[in-house]
């Protein structure tokens, strides 16, 4: 068996603070447990628009402090004798994957796949999801051990339970996973050399593909009412001093949630299992000025202190983690799933999700249910991402010129330039 530890957060486009965001990082161990072998981190709403959607290097200051955190989280569980290292990292649009791995596991990864789908205006990427597919060789075995990780941002709002379902119904439509680095993704360059292999799987994978362990988390915007909250309606928000047969208790609003109920009619995420909630909505939590008025100092985890929460939405478990295990058994024992204390920086509190896992391949069964997916793979799924992509790029072009310092310079020198170039013509002409 190795330790798997997963862990979604929405971080309102901030970058994130190890300082906060560390402590807390692996409070989905059990006690007594080392630090994970692998970590999979999904982020959403990871940078400003302009920046996650060119890509490149615009977005490395906020993956650097994403493995800051996992760094400084490992050392603070065992000082100084764990560390990870960077796998690999990919983003689409505004929703990015971040894998690290002790070095002894890394040494075992044979081979990567990604994929990626928008599913927000003309299919572009600040709402979708990103995903990646790692082999890992097993002791005494020549099959690999196959883990699929996706990181998804489905559409918002209470009324939106449709499109949310249409969203996970494109999803699972258009997220195909090839062999080596797409353009489509944003791949950073810290991404050690993988031993080749000659097991690759075939090109062209969905996300239902059976023999894989499949994790699919992040704000997947679920909600715990179908329409907006009135202006008497955040009275009775729930509050951490609520005893549970109270109005105020969180778990009032849990008995209303969305995807639980959307999940059991089968019209999303089918097949998938999630542990059962006993942790506070996650979403949303007041802001003020870019930072959160649930500060650190306040130490909001129930003991004594109260919630602050946005007025004009009901809080919610937006940010969620789910698993579909394969093979017979399984293999997959989850252990603790939780939310982290509310950060700084956001208006959503990060969600883990601790496992263990089999360290063999994986048996396949008959009635394996990632061999019957509920919606076929479009074969157009690549002509749809790269048009989405062009767009992205002149989106992005066009909001860094418009809504950043150093565009809005770029801007005017060049708007300068032609405006003095025609009043140069003007006069020669004269």
């Amino acid at each position: 068996m190795f330790e798997l530890y997963l862990l979604t957060f929405n971080t309102a486009r901030n970058l994130v603070d190890p300082q906060a965001l560390a402590p807390s990082f692996f409070d989905a161990l059990p006690e007594g447990v080392p630090v994970p072998d692998i970590v999979a981190v999904s982020l959403q709403e990871v940078a400003p628009i302009a920046y996650s959607f060119l890509g490149g290097s615009y977005l490395k200051p906020y993956f650097d402090r994403v493995t800051t955190t996992v760094q400084l989280a490992a050392d603070l569980r065992s000082p100084g004798s764990e560390q990870f290292d960077h796998v690999a990292t990919r983003s689409l649009g505004m929703t990015a994957l971040m894998i690290f791995a002790k070095p002894s596991v890394i040494q075992r990864i044979q081979w990567i796949q990604s994929a990626g789908a928008g599913v927000g205006f003309s299919n572009m990427g600040n709402k979708g999801a990103v995903a990646m597919r790692i082999g890992v060789a097993c002791p005494g075995a020549d099959d690999t051990l196959d883990l699929t990780f996706a990181a998804a941002h489905l559409a918002p709002m209470e009324s939106n339970i449709d499109a949310r379902n249409k969203d996970w119904e494109n999803l699972v439509r258009n997220l195909v996973f090839v062999n080596g680095d797409d353009a489509a993704f944003s791949s950073s360059e810290e991404r050690p050399l993988l031993a080749p292999s000659a097991d690759v799987p075939a090109d062209h994978n969905g996300l239902f593909t059976p023999g894989n362990h499949v994790f699919f988390y992040g704000d997947l915007n679920y909600r715990t009412h179908d329409t907006p909250p009135d202006e008497e309606a955040h009275k009775s928000y729930p509050q951490p001093t609520a005893v549970e047969s109270s109005p105020t208790h969180y778990s009032q609003l849990l008995k209303n949630d969305q995807l639980i109920r959307e999940k059991a009619a089968k019209r999303t995420l089918h097949g998938f299992q999630e542990l059962p909630i006993n942790f506070p909505p996650t979403y949303k939590y007041a802001m003020s000025n870019g930072e959160n008025t649930n500060t650190p100092k306040r130490a909001l985890t129930g003991n004594g202190d109260t919630w602050e929460w946005s007025k004009h939405r009901y809080p919610s478990w937006c940010d969620r983690i789910l698993f579909m295990p394969s093979g017979s058994p399984s293999g997959l024992e989850p252990q603790i799933y939780t939310a982290l204390p509310v950060q700084p920086t956001s208006d959503h509190r990060p969600v883990a999700l601790s496992l263990r896992v089999d360290d063999k391949p994986i048996k396949l069964h008959v009635n394996d249910v990632l061999s019957q997916p509920p919606f076929a793979v479009n074969p157009q799924w690549k002509a749809r991402r790269d048009a989405a992509r062009r767009w992205e790029v002149i989106v992005g072009v066009m909001s860094y010129l418009a809504l950043t310092s150093k565009g809005r310079v770029v801007l005017i020198t060049l708007v300068g330039a032609v405006l003095g170039s025609l009043w140069l013509a003007g006069s020669l002409a004269r």
